[in-house]
């Protein structure tokens, strides 16, 4: 892997950065490269048992600190990220550490999306007080990243402008414009792909939404009807979590791209097969030059509104409306 030959040049050269940001799309291994680079760290100090091959199964090291979103409570003890730890790794490592936001919820139940806030960076500031339990390397990883609230984002970028000796902060993320700005100007890149090659995956209830849609949206124009049912779609849809909104939308985008794709004659790169009765050929000849560039903008712009908690259905409402403009141009 291209990656994991770069990160172990770092290594090799002896100058280490402070701060990472592995960015890539879910499945794309960032979390598995980072627990690889860790443990590569770590075995620059000379008290380093090399023999200690368990890492990537147990996560466990003295100087090693994890940091991922956790739900807001009252309670103290709650309120960070080592009342979570053991479930995290065990949700990490029994799912081979390809894992996601999604999953993570599942994972503890819950309705309210997790963020990572000021109470878990101030935790962080007091580990980082004490010395290296090693005499070497402090690990930092954020899983998830882009879940860092402003607050605890402005706290952070003191502690990663001054880390101390020998502490490597590494940022796990999927959608870099969350991150502080200030923050991300601090970190080294690390751009990962989706290991596949492919960027795109079926959906079954995902489709028979987007083809809900884009039916309506089409007909909107001649029939009242396709109108009340785009409101009642957007109804249905604003009553998802926000992830699976974010999920769909994502998806949604990826096919209209698809289909301007196979409009324009570049069949080899379409990998979207109905698993129902939408017409995909048919649907491809109204995704054009006109349009493209609009339709795709909406719906990055919609994902950007759910990911600040506007309102769901105001959101998916607009963008239905919007849709039926754009897919007759």
């Amino acid at each position: 892997m291209e990656v994991d030959k770069e990160l172990k040049s770092i290594i090799n050269s002896g100058r280490i950065p402070n701060a990472f940001l592995f960015e890539g799309p879910a499945g794309s291994g960032k979390l598995k490269s980072a627990i690889g680079f860790a443990q590569s760290l770590f075995m620059l100090n000379s008290s380093y048992n090399n023999s200690n091959t368990n890492f990537s199964t147990n996560l466990a090291h003295p100087d090693f600190h994890i940091i991922f979103p956790i739900p807001n409570s009252e309670k103290k003890a709650e309120n960070s990220c080592d009342f979570y730890c053991k479930n995290w790794i065990e949700y990490a490592v029994s799912n081979n550490l390809e894992i996601n936001i999604k999953g993570w919820n599942d994972k503890l139940d819950i309705k309210k999306q997790p963020q990572i806030g000021i109470n878990t960076i101030s935790t962080l500031y007091k580990k980082l007080s004490l010395s290296s339990f090693a005499l070497g390397y402090k690990v930092v990883l954020f899983w998830m990243a882009d879940r860092i609230n402003n607050e605890a984002g402005n706290k952070l970028l003191k502690l990663v402008e001054e880390p101390g000796n020998k502490t490597v902060f590494i940022f796990i993320a999927e959608d870099r414009g969350s991150i502080l700005k200030t923050l991300d100007s601090r970190c080294q890149k690390i751009y990962f792909t989706n290991k596949s090659g492919a960027t795109f995956s079926n959906n079954d209830f995902y489709e028979n939404l987007f083809s809900e849609l884009t039916r309506n949206a089409f007909q909107a124009k001649s029939n009242k009807e396709s109108l009340a049912n785009l409101v009642k779609w957007s109804e249905t849809i604003s009553k998802l979590d926000r992830e699976e909104i974010k999920s769909f939308l994502k998806y949604s985008n990826e096919i209209f791209r698809q289909a301007y794709l196979n409009n324009i004659g570049l069949q080899q790169y379409v990998k979207f097969k109905s698993s129902f009765e939408f017409n995909f050929e048919a649907f491809s000849k109204y995704v054009n030059n006109k349009n493209i560039e609009q339709i795709s903008g909406l719906f990055e712009e919609s994902h950007y509104h759910i990911k600040r908690w506007a309102n769901n259905k105001m959101v998916m409402t607009n963008l239905a409306f919007d849709l039926t403009k754009l897919i007759q141009m």
